[in-house]
């Protein structure tokens, strides 16, 4: 892990070439996103995807520009959650079971009906 000292980090943002590639990449994306923002009516900006994913940029840039002043380690990325993965199987296998036993009834109606003679009326 890199120094946390002030003077160590001032080091790094005044050299570091992936800092300043960081920063420039935040900078186009609020630059960008003002812009766009400011083309538009209030109510359409709120929702326009393309503003926030100029802004998600921006601020990625600025979080990885700062781990990296500060020397920090990437953060793992997070494992997808079994229990999720688990309920939706299940939930899949319900459905399955469900419609092959209504297929199944729908079946047996079907043969019990053309079995069964119709009274003449």
């Amino acid at each position: 892990m890199a120094s946390t000292d002030t003077t160590a980090v001032i080091r790094r943002l005044l050299e570091d070439d992936y800092i300043h590639e960081q920063l420039a990449d935040a900078s186009a994306g609020v630059r960008g996103a003002y812009r766009r923002a400011r083309r538009l009516p209030p109510e359409k900006a709120v929702q326009d995807k393309v503003l926030y994913e100029r802004l998600r940029t921006a601020a990625a840039g600025i979080t990885q520009a700062g781990r990296h002043a500060f020397g920090k380690p990437e953060p793992e990325p997070k494992r997808g959650s079994k229990l999720l993965a688990l309920t939706v199987l299940g939930a899949t296998v319900a459905v399955v079971v469900w419609a092959a036993r209504r297929d199944a009834e729908r079946r047996a109606n079907r043969a019990a009906a053309a079995a069964s003679p119709v009274p003449p009326g």
